[in-house]
């Protein structure tokens, strides 16, 4: 059987302590649950980039950012979106800095 421990608290030690047993649950929990990407539609992705929904099919199109197409509708993951602009970003840094070098 569990052995019972009574200690005395002040309220300001006590709700220390919940406070902190509540963020570790809450650390755990949001630690053992995958990311789950966010399925933007086309105008979803145009508003959160500024940018009309043209240039998003003509970056579709070229390969810049990957979409998936669930029956007729074309979806993208966000994060994979903006993933994939950030590396093509720092390509284009490393392009333009090369050809000033050379």
């Amino acid at each position: 059987m569990n052995d019972l421990i009574l200690h005395s608290l002040q309220p300001d030690e006590l709700k220390q302590l919940i406070s902190d047993a509540v963020l570790q649950a809450v650390d755990r929990t949001i630690q053992q649950q995958p990311e789950k990407d966010e399925l933007l539609k086309l105008n979803e992705v145009a508003e959160l980039l500024s940018v009309s929904k043209v240039t998003i099919h003509s970056w579709k199109k070229a390969g810049l950012i990957p979409f998936y197409r669930i029956s007729n509708k074309i979806y993208f993951k966000k994060n994979e979106v903006i993933e994939s602009l950030k590396k093509r970003k720092v390509k284009n840094v490393i392009l333009n800095e090369e050809i000033h070098t050379t």
